[in-house]
């Protein structure tokens, strides 16, 4: 089986519906459906049971979003896993038969999103080159990537953080295990924004779990160095190369073999700027 499709929900049968629709009408069906249900209370566990085309479901109390998804990682059976939780859904009916014959062994796919607030949708490209400062200020869209089963299987998810355990492992996994990454030129979901990760009080929690994360990989004074660099040098391959690199390193040879990296671009950039001015 090439992919499983994993949706997680909790007492939201509307939008949990809006999900299946988008899931059960494409016409590739060459995929599993899994549904991870917290012990809902308004129905959703009896609309699963009377489901035609859901291959698993489990529903009982959970611990948590990514307990929830951890539960559906450990009895997956695709060669991918593609989260697609309550109240988002795949963008077309044609979605699934374009991505799939794309997945041909490397650890993350990654295509487009759009985004839809209050009716009004964005369009939200993944970088056709993955990069140390776009992880630091950004993220990925775990609605539109297609993770290799076997990572997640192997690590599993971190259920100590409640919003950024996703971004996390994505991080953690191509910075420190060298895992590859390939755009895809394809809008593979659409995500409501209003979810757990859009209010205020979510967002304060998800900027201080990404900088637990951060703090826990990089040095500040290396953070600050990669945040503030020029871009092209940022951008440049052989910089991407030495980071990481640096980061698979035991934590002092670490924080030492980054700071000799940082430093000799920062007097690169001097020199540069000297030959400028003479």
């Amino acid at each position: 089986m090439k992919l499983s499709i994993i949706t997680i929900c909790l007492n939201n049968l509307e939008e949990l519906k809006r999900t299946v629709a988008s899931v059960l009408q494409q016409t590739c069906k060459e995929f599993e459906y899994i549904i991870i249900d917290g012990g809902s209370t308004d129905g959703c566990k009896e609309y699963i049971e009377g489901l035609a085309g859901v291959s698993q479901w489990i529903s009982e109390p959970d611990k948590g979003i990514y307990n929830a998804m951890n539960k559906g990682i450990r009895i997956a059976g695709g060669e991918y896993v593609l989260f697609l939780n309550s109240g988002d859904e795949l963008y077309n009916d044609g979605v699934l038969a374009e991505a799939l014959p794309l997945l041909k062994g490397e650890d993350f796919y990654v295509g487009h999103s759009m985004l839809n607030r209050n009716g009004k949708s964005t369009l939200r490209k993944t970088p056709q080159q993955m990069s140390v400062r776009f992880l630091l200020e950004d993220s990925i869209m775990h609605q539109a990537t297609f993770t290799r089963s076997a990572l997640l299987k192997e690590r599993p998810y971190n259920e100590q953080h409640k919003i950024v355990s996703d971004w996390e492992y994505f991080l953690q996994e191509w910075v420190l295990h060298n895992r590859s990454y390939v755009p895809l030129d394809i809008v593979i979901s659409t995500f409501y924004l209003g979810g757990i990760s859009s209010n205020e009080k979510s967002a304060r929690l998800n900027d201080a779990e990404r900088k637990e994360v951060i703090d826990a990989l990089l040095p500040p004074r290396v953070q600050a160095e990669i945040c503030n660099h020029d871009a092209y040098y940022l951008f440049d391959e052989k910089l991407e190369k030495k980071i990481q690199k640096a980061l698979s390193l035991p934590p002092i040879q670490r924080d030492i073999k980054l700071l000799r990296n940082a430093f000799k671009f920062m007097w690169k950039d001097i020199w540069k700027a000297c030959r400028k001015s003479s």
